[in-house]
């Protein structure tokens, strides 16, 4: 048990946004759909961090998306300064977010560009040699969360495999 149990605070839910207020829930979704491609679980208080972030605009600071969510909070509180920072590292390890830092030593944060370079993936015949291109966006997503999750980034992918009994090699 805790010994200030009753200063311990609940985590804060996506309804307790002031009705009004918050991003654009599209804007949200699509960076709900970025995370979870690169293996970030989507808990709510991430999810009221996007909100807090779009809604701070670009090139804003930890304290600046504080406040923002604190106003934007209509019952409770907002996560403290620690949660938003230990997420917002987290977004930018992950490329989600940008981090700037300025001459005075401020940290400023921005979304980052969605990184959508093709991934040119091709299987090796290891009979042959003969390299056959592969064009399959579920195993480009699989490969890049597998990636993510221990921390790299996927370039290029070569798969060596063998045709199965009396199967010939198709590109997919």
């Amino acid at each position: 048990m805790l010994a200030f149990f009753e200063h311990r605070r609940s985590p804060p839910v996506l309804n307790q946004i002031r009705p009004g207020m918050g991003a654009s829930c599209s804007a949200v979704r699509r960076l709900e759909e970025r995370c979870e491609e690169l293996g970030i679980k989507m808990t709510d208080l991430r999810r009221i961090l996007l909100h807090g972030i779009l809604e701070a605009g670009p090139q804003t600071t930890a304290v600046e998306i504080w406040k923002t969510l604190d106003r934007m909070m209509a019952y409770g509180h907002a996560p403290s300064q620690g949660s938003i920072q230990r997420n917002l590292n987290l977004f930018v390890d992950r490329g989600i977010l940008r981090r700037d830092v300025t001459a005075d030593r401020q940290w400023h944060y921005s979304i980052a560009p969605e990184r959508r370079a093709t991934l040119a993936m091709t299987f090796v015949d290891a009979g042959t040699g003969q390299k056959i291109a592969c064009n399959a966006p579920e195993i480009v997503t699989l490969l890049r969360r597998v990636a993510a999750e221990h921390g790299l980034a996927v370039q290029t992918a070569a798969i060596t495999v063998a045709p199965s009994a009396g199967q010939e090699l198709d590109a997919c």
